[in-house]
C-alpha cells in the first residue's frame, strides 16, 4: 500500500522567498535540515521507547516547522497530529505508526531535498 506521503513534491517557494533566493542560504537549511532533524528523530525514538509522552511531543514540535518551508504541510500536520497525540497521551498505538510513516517519508524528502540541491 503506498504511503499517502509518498513522492508528494516539495515547493520551494516559501524558501526561497524567506531566504532571498541565495542559493548558498538554501543549500545550508538543506544541509542543517538534513543534519538536524535525524538527531531530533533518534531522541523522538528514544522517547518512544520510553514511553515518555511529553518528550515525544517536545521532539515533534521541534521538528515541525519546518516543514512548511519545503511546502509539506502533509508532513507537518502528521508531526502535528504526533505531538498532539502524545501530549494528550492517547493511542499509542497510532504514535507509533504515525512516527514509522514520518521516517518512511523523511527518507523521500532527503532524496527529493538532495535532488533539490543539485538542481539550485
Amino acid at each position: 500500500m503506498e504511503n499517502i506521503y509518498d513522492n508528494h513534491p516539495i515547493d520551494l517557494s516559501y524558501l526561497i522567498e524567506m531566504l532571498g533566493n541565495n542559493r548558498t542560504f538554501i543549500i545550508e537549511f538543506f544541509d542543517t535540515f538534513s543534519t538536524q532533524t535525524p538527531l531530533y528523530l533518534e531522541e523522538l525514538d528514544l522517547a518512544l521507547t520510553n514511553q515518555d509522552w511529553e518528550r515525544v511531543a517536545d521532539c515533534a514540535h521541534k521538528i515541525k516547522p519546518t516543514f512548511g518551508y519545503f511546502g509539506r504541510n502533509d508532513i507537518r500536520d502528521l508531526v502535528h497530529d504526533i505531538e498532539r497525540s502524545a501530549r494528550q497521551k492517547m493511542a499509542p498505538a497510532q504514535i507509533i505508526t504515525d512516527v514509522q510513516k514520518l521516517k518512511s517519508t523523511l527518507n523521500q524528502l532527503y532524496l527529493q531535498i538532495a535532488e533539490a540541491r543539485i538542481n539550485l
